[in-house]
């Protein structure tokens, strides 16, 4: 049931109503009606009568209201009583409302009458209780017993909203200039009263008006379009089928505008009783009637008047159209056609999600949630949308929403939000409702005679590719948007998108109701915000597009003429000249698909050679279109075809010299490729058809001769008569001679060939060079311009330092980019670059000093944005493409310091030659950055050590084809198990051991983007092992382990299954903790913070522990700064030093290799504590070994 709404809108129509100010050109009371005219015409187009509405007059001329006889009630009146709004009360409403001639008037009386009002309408019963006051605040009030009447309206749950005309809003941003003391002290009172309310609201009207254009969304009650069980299986037949309780819900619905109705405006001098009078009540319109329709229903009959008979309707039946019949099928068989359904909703299959095409939606969307207060249901469902999740599938659902509904089958995806877990369902099409069209391929074009090519003219290419992929990521609008706090955001979101058709209407209709004899306003500009792209997007792309339609080859088509081809006429026997008495009959163009009768009737309704040469011009445009977009030689039969006709009309006409033009014009596109390319092959068909120029032996009137016309057709050299072998030298014959006139025809054809291919060539060439010279100068432009911003000091101050968002290139790492970043055939030419990057060349210096040894000298940076300055410098100078490289190693230029506080870098100077660095002394650290690193949080300490070490050693050079990789890394392994042995006091001096091992794991989801999950963090301290037996590979000193599990809480119900069988539930040595992925690492601390605060040697252990300090560096993390660390033990490389081998075991084989019993593996928390426990067994075995092979020396020398 809708909820019941109760509404006084309490409106000041005081003498001070009628100025007007801030600038506006309408009175107070009109510019501020506009918000309650608004309210109150959707109260009236909701046609609802639960919405109830009330106005009360502040001070009126006139008193009317049931306290008027008391003290401070005057000047009020009830302008309507509270109830139900029509059209009707609107009308009158609005007769009632205008300035009054008075100033006296409280508001605060207003609105305790307005509480009495609500009260007495609504009584205890369940109702929204809203008071609007309108005001301007200039009318006296009397603000006693606010209190109580705070407290009246706060027991009665009525909301008060006061919206004050040019009152102060610091919020919006409004302030009135030379306010009137009274109006001061009246906002005072009021905003007093407001507080003192709950969800009260005080605010300027003009920030309520300055909102009515945004379209409001009406608010949607949810709408059950199942309420059943959803069951897997059947279970009637099996009673361990799933059955689950649940409620189907819109989620996505089409919003529809508001519908006319047909109406008949009333004529003046219409009697006021008509037959729709009964009707005129329920359009709620003074000037229109409701119209009724009607239907009569006729049959042929020749007997009836007008070969018609009416029928009733009930004597009408049913009939199916089959071809032209009629299949009747009567009322009582009818259920025949329908498909006897009962309300189900049943899951039939299971689908991965990679195989659902998403081009199969369709229709509009539901949300299917468990049945309330039903907890089963809710668990059953919660363990279906996790499962579908995880296995990443959907299901197909058939449903049947009520007894005798067709069924749908809908697609159920799974969706999981912090406070609800359900099921979205699609409906999915049947057979027939799949359109299944067949087109070409995108990628290649296939030939007639089956040939697959990759390129063609018909084929994108590479160059355009680049450019449409450029062009879209420059209109990408996913950061396009701004958000409050001005970072990046989307633009164009779902929620700010509304529908203009709906919201246009909406707006016209309410100010058609409001203002009946004024037009309706624009369009508001919040409905058009979206309607096209905003001028700064297509600037910013403009140039993107440019390349396009470069690339594309893009020119503008020519509008197609309108019109129908004419038809001939015949002239008639008066011999009148029709088309001069009636107007000239417009000819249109010739079509394509009809060329050659086109062509004839047109020649043959001619009367002057402009027409001829109109005709001849379009038939040749036909014939240049056929050879151009022929695919192969498909079109070139309709070529010739047209080709022929017009030749021999021509020919008739005595017109050669328009087809020999043609042919002339024609024959040098075919041989420079302008007609879609190599289109030679189509001249040797006009030259096999005998179609060449039109000689004076076919048409007197023709100046080609028989000679030129065969040089044209067949080429260079050919003659007709042949001159007596006595008369020509051997040369000459050989050349002229009727057996040779065709091949020396195909050779100037092949010497034209080549020719054209040489000046195509050289004309792309210039092209090229062109665009490459044009492309050069935009490059140049454009880093001139980034350099100029790059390399401006203007902010910098000597010693000083800069913001901490500022980005840094460590210029250790600069000087190491060629021997890491460059190829080998690069590497050659760039590196002149780099060896003399300080000769000639601006850098603007920076200095960063190491507080733990403040006496050495500093480091040297450089901003990241001149570097990537240089870098272009030497592309644009070798046509080089070196870059910041991507992915870790990119962090490493872009440097940022100064979190919590720590020391940031501070200017050194500007370098314009190589001897600008020569600096004695250099600076000396400032005691501020010692005091402020060291004043620091630890974890802000441990991300700066991190990136200074990039400042301090840039990157290490590459080790290629080192042959002693394989012994130095054998003698790395055996050195950390002895020092593994010396840490535990196995080796050496057995006292003079005191570390702490602190053994991670660290779990990430095997899906994209790999978040981390769990962390597992295990900690044994050696003071605790002293004079403990370790027993058998250390089971003695396994209670002393204290092992922590942290799981994620955003991720915490996802878990890995592909790979590994992930069991992040099953932590078997404590307690798991959950915080949030922003407080992972303050998690973190709080477990190293005891050992680090007392300055203990740590070590940290872990199997295969690259990967797990890589995943702690991401946290922010970097385990190498740790106080007092030594080198990480690595159980993976210690196992394979005490098994002399160089294959690398995973943790499950080095357990069983050690004897050592496990579980639930995979789990960060047990996998944390079990490596521990295998450090501790290979030690402890490595020793027992060495004890035995050196008991067994000592047997044998004795």
């Amino acid at each position: 049931m809708a909820e019941k709404e109760a509404t006084v809108f309490i409106l000041d129509l005081g003498s001070t109503m009628a100025q007007t100010h801030s600038g506006r050109s309408e009175s107070d009371l009109e510019w501020s009606m506009q918000y309650v005219w608004d309210k109150i015409t959707d109260i009236v187009a909701a046609n609802r009568k639960t919405l109830c509405v009330g106005v009360l007059g502040l001070r009126t001329d006139e008193t009317d209201n049931k306290l008027q006889d008391d003290d401070g009630y005057e000047n009020i009146s009830v302008l309507q009583e509270l109830g139900p709004m029509n059209m009707s009360s609107l009308r009158n409403l609005q007769s009632l409302v205008k300035p009054s001639n008075t100033w006296s008037g409280d508001a605060v009386s207003a609105i305790v009458l307005a509480v009495d009002m609500i009260d007495t309408f609504t009584k205890k019963l369940k109702w929204n209780r809203k008071i609007f006051l309108i005001t301007d605040g200039q009318g006296p009030m009397d603000a006693d017993d606010l209190a109580d009447i705070s407290k009246k309206m706060n027991d009665s749950n009525i909301q008060l909203t006061v919206l004050g005309i040019d009152f102060d809003d610091p919020g919006y941003g409004f302030k009135e200039e030379d306010k009137p003391d009274t109006k001061k002290e009246n906002e005072k009172v009021l905003s007093s009263l407001v507080n003192d309310c709950k969800d009260g609201v005080f605010a300027s009207i003009v920030e309520a008006i300055d909102e009515l254009d945004t379209p409001r969304v009406k608010a949607v009650k949810p709408y059950k379009t199942y309420d059943g069980t959803l069951t897997l299986g059947d279970p009637k037949t099996f009673p361990a089928a799933l059955n689950i309780n649940v409620e189907r819900y819109f989620k996505t619905h089409l919003a529809r505008p508001l519908t006319a109705s047909t109406v008949v405006v009333k004529s003046e001098g219409a009697p006021e009783t008509e037959a729709t009078q009964a009707d005129a009540d329920d359009m709620e319109g003074i000037e229109f009637s409701a119209v009724k329709q009607a239907r009569s229903y006729k049959v042929n009959d020749p007997d009836a008047p007008g070969g018609k008979r009416d029928v009733e309707f009930d004597d009408l039946a049913k009939g199916y159209e089959y071809g032209r019949t009629a299949v009747h099928i009567s009322e009582s068989e009818h259920n025949i056609t329908k498909l006897d359904t009962q309300k189900s909703f049943s899951i039939v299959g299971f689908i991965p999600c990679s195989k659902y095409e998403p081009f199969l939606n369709l229709g509009e969307t539901c949300v299917t949630i468990a049945r309330k207060f039903d907890a089963k249901s809710a668990i059953a469902l919660s363990s279906l949308v996790w499962a579908l999740s995880e296995l990443e599938s959907y299901a197909i659902a058939r449903i049947v929403t009520k007894d005798g509904k067709d069924p749908l089958l809908v697609l159920l995806a799974p969706g999981m939000e912090p406070d609800m877990e359900c099921l979205y369902d699609i409906p999915l099409p049947f057979a027939e409702d799949i359109r299944s069209y067949q087109f070409p391929p995108l990628d290649r074009v296939i030939t007639v005679t089956g040939q697959t090519l990759a390129k063609h003219r018909l084929l994108p290419t590479d160059e355009l590719n680049d450019a449409m992929s450029d062009y879209v990521d420059a209109m990408d609008l996913s950061t396009y948007g701004i958000d409050d706090t001005g970072e990046p955001d989307e633009y164009a979101s779902i929620d700010e998108t509304f529908n203009p058709t709906i919201h246009r209407i909406n707006h016209a209709v309410k100010s058609r109701a409001v203002y009946p004899g004024k037009p309706v306003s624009e369009i508001p500009s919040v409905l058009l915000r979206f309607s096209q792209p905003t001028e700064d997007l297509i600037g910013t792309v403009q140039r993107k597009v440019d390349a396009l339609i470069e690339a594309a080859d893009v020119k503008k088509v020519p509008p197609k003429a309108k019109g129908k081809r004419g038809r001939e006429t015949v002239k008639p026997i008066s011999g009148l000249d029709v088309d001069a008495l009636l107007g000239e009959e417009e000819k249109g163009d010739i079509s394509p698909d009809n060329a050659v009768p086109e062509f004839k009737q047109r020649l043959a309704a001619t009367e002057e050679v402009s027409q001829i040469e109109e005709a001849t011009k379009q038939m040749g445009e036909i014939i240049s279109t056929f050879i151009t977009e022929s695919f192969g030689d498909v079109k070139y039969q309709r070529a010739l075809e047209c080709l022929g006709v017009m030749r021999e009309e021509l020919i008739n006409l005595e017109e050669p010299g328009l087809f020999n033009t043609f042919m002339e014009d024609m024959k040098k596109q075919l041989l420079s490729g302008a007609m879609g390319g190599d289109r030679r092959d189509f001249w040797f068909k006009v030259r096999w058809d005998r179609l060449g120029l039109i000689d004076n032996k076919q048409s007197e009137v023709s100046k080609v001769s028989p000679e030129d016309a065969e040089e044209l057709l067949l080429g260079n050299g050919v003659k007709l008569v042949e001159k007596p072998r006595d008369e020509e030298d051997d040369n000459d014959a050989s050349k002229n001679s009727p057996g040779q006139g065709l091949d020396g025809s195909c050779d100037w054809m092949e010497q034209q060939r080549i020719l054209t291919q040489e000046q195509s060539a050289q004309s792309l060439q210039q092209q090229q060079l062109q665009q490459q010279a044009e492309t050069y100068a935009t490059r140049r432009r454009e880093l001139a311009d980034k350099k100029a911003k790059a390399f401006d000091n203007s902010k910098f101050r000597i010693g000083q330092t800069v913001d901490k968002n500022f980005a840094f290139c460590p210029f250790k790492v600069v000087v190491s980019y060629p021997e890491r970043f460059i190829g080998k055939v690069n590497k050659p030419r760039a590196k002149p670059f780099f060896t003399r990057i300080l000769y000639d060349r601006t850098w603007d210096f920076f200095y960063l000093h190491d507080p733990g040894e403040p006496a050495r000298d500093p480091y040297l940076l450089i901003p990241s944005a001149q570097f990537e300055v240089f870098l272009e410098e030497v592309n644009l100078e070798l046509d080089t493409a070196l870059k910041i490289p991507p992915g870790v190693n990119s962090d490493k230029f872009y440097l940022k310091f100064g979190k919590g506080g720590t020391p940031r870098p501070r200017y050194l100077r500007r370098s314009e030659e190589e001897t600008s660095l020569d600096i004695r002394p250099w600076p000396s650290i400032k005691d501020n950055d010692v005091k402020a690193f060291e004043a620091a949080p630890l974890q802000d300490q441990l991300s700066w050590r991190s990136r200074f070490r990039t400042v301090k050693s840039g990157f290490m050079p590459k080790h290629n084809g080192d042959p002693d990789k394989a012994a130095r890394k054998k003698d790395h392994m055996e050195k950390m198990l002895r020092n593994t042995l010396r840490c535990l006091g196995l080796l050496g001096d057995p006292d003079g051991h005191d570390v702490v091992f602190i053994c991670v794991d660290v779990e990430a989801i095997e899906t994209k983007p790999h978040p981390i999950s769990e962390i597992g963090i295990a900690v044994l301290d050696t003071r605790d092992i002293k004079d403990v037996d370790p027993g058998s590979v250390g089971r003695g000193w396994w209670p002393m382990i204290q092992t922590h599990h942290i799981r994620v809480y955003e991720y915490a119900g996802l878990r890995n299954y592909r790979f590994v069988k992930g069991c992040p539930g099953s932590f078997d040595f404590g307690t798991s903790i959950f915080p949030r992925k922003a407080k992972v690492a303050d998690a973190i601390m709080g477990i190293f913070n005891p050992w680090l605060s007392s300055q203990r040697n740590i070590v940290i252990v872990g199997h295969d522990i690259k990967q797990d300090m890589n995943y702690f560096k991401e946290m922010g993390l970097d385990l190498r700064f740790l106080g007092g660390l030594a080198e990480p033990i690595d159980t993976q490389e210690i196992h394979q030093a005490w098994c002399c081998t160089a294959r690398q075991r995973g943790l499950v084989a080095v357990l069983n290799d050690l004897d050592i019993e496990n579980k639930n593996l995979h789990n960060a928390g047990n996998d944390a504590h079990y490596t521990l426990c295998a450090m501790l067994g290979i030690a402890l075995e490595s020793v027992r070994e060495e004890e035995e092979a050196n008991n067994k020396m000592l047997n044998k020398v004795d």
